[in-house]
């Protein structure tokens, strides 16, 4: 699959727009490499990231920065049938992912 460029960065602005100043756990879905988890990242307490394919999911682990190995997990998990409580996150994200 190629992956497509923003070269603007217009895809991260309109998503760190759109998050809420309060947002304290995030979830997104569909995290796919982690190429927009670890540029949010740091505006959270906590992020989960989750996506169905597992080689994507292990690209993004190995591209994790140290500085969010505490605060964020990626895992393997379906956006159709959530495996968390309804009050878990502040904010759910995804792009690109449907």
């Amino acid at each position: 699959m190629a992956i497509r460029s923003d070269s603007a960065g217009l895809e991260k602005q309109y998503l760190l727009d759109m998050l809420p100043a309060q947002c304290k756990r995030i979830l997104e879905i569909g995290c796919g490499d982690g190429r927009l988890t670890w540029q949010y990242a740091a505006l959270a307490d906590s992020v989960v990231a989750i996506d169905v394919t597992p080689d994507t999911l292990a690209e993004a682990l190995r591209e994790r920065p140290e500085r969010f190995c505490e605060t964020t997990s990626v895992l393997e998990a379906s956006g159709v049938c959530l495996p968390f409580k309804s009050d878990s996150f502040d904010q759910a994200l995804f792009s690109l992912s449907l």
